[in-house]
């Protein structure tokens, strides 16, 4: 049976125990080398060492998962992302990762993700495909906050909402008020999930819980409320239902 070298970097032990217990009970050709909360720990160990494979958070404190191409421009091995993200970001890590895992994990998902990497022989593309998935990760919306600049990834964006010299912008958790109109906004997130719905509205497809075509409106998570043109109509049942 053939070994491969594994890292995990994940900043939550209780994530970095659970995985490095599976991966011993129910892959047992793979070696775990090391298991680190952060990525600059990781990289210095892959600096040293070689592995065959690291299974990567994607969103950890002070360096984020993908950005270990900024480190390690040369990558010569797979990375699996293990992630708690949506299905839209989900399909940017399938661009670029060797595969994904969404916390928290399952056995066979694993199982496969393992399997993926015994029948994966050429590495050569590995940067190329990191390339992709930062471009396609990368889109967002930059915020100001009380003199504090934050990024908004496309993944989290409910909806947009203009007002007039000003744009509302919602997710989950929260409402920022960018100082710029929507068709500005609108040309930062050139992504095929968002729709223009209203002249007023652009929303996350993503996002869309229910559909109200007798009020014209659209039930978004978080009870977000959107509305939807009667001139949109035919256009957002085409793209919705697709």
């Amino acid at each position: 049976m053939e070994i491969y070298r594994a890292l995990i970097v994940d900043d939550e032990k209780d994530a970095r125990d659970n995985l490095d217990l599976l991966l011993k009970r129910f892959c047992p050709e793979i070696k775990v080398m090391g298991a680190f909360n952060t990525l600059p720990k990781a990289v210095s160990y892959l600096k040293e060492h070689e592995v065959d494979v690291v299974f990567l958070d994607v969103e950890m404190p002070e360096y984020a998962g993908y950005e270990i191409q900024t480190f390690l421009p040369n990558i010569n091995f797979e990375i699996v992302f293990v992630t708690a993200y949506d299905q839209y970001a989900i399909k940017a890590f399938e661009l670029s990762a060797l595969d994904y895992l969404l916390k928290p994990v399952e056995i066979q998902r694993l199982k496969e993700a393992v399997e993926r990497l015994k029948q994966k022989t050429e590495l050569t593309n590995i940067s190329q495909r990191m390339d992709a998935f930062q471009k396609h990760f990368h889109k967002g919306v930059s915020v100001v906050e009380k003199g504090a600049r934050s990024w908004i990834a496309a993944a989290q964006i409910v909806a947009l909402e203009g007002q007039s010299a000003y744009t509302k912008l919602y997710t989950a958790e929260k409402v920022y008020t960018l100082s710029r109109n929507l068709a500005q906004v609108e040309k930062e997130l050139e992504l095929p999930q968002f729709f223009r719905t209203h002249k007023s509205w652009i929303v996350n497809l993503n996002k869309v819980t229910e559909v109200n075509y007798s009020k014209n409106l659209l039930l978004l998570e978080n009870q977000i409320e959107a509305k939807l043109s009667r001139h949109r109509l035919k256009e957002f049942k085409a793209q919705f239902s697709s």
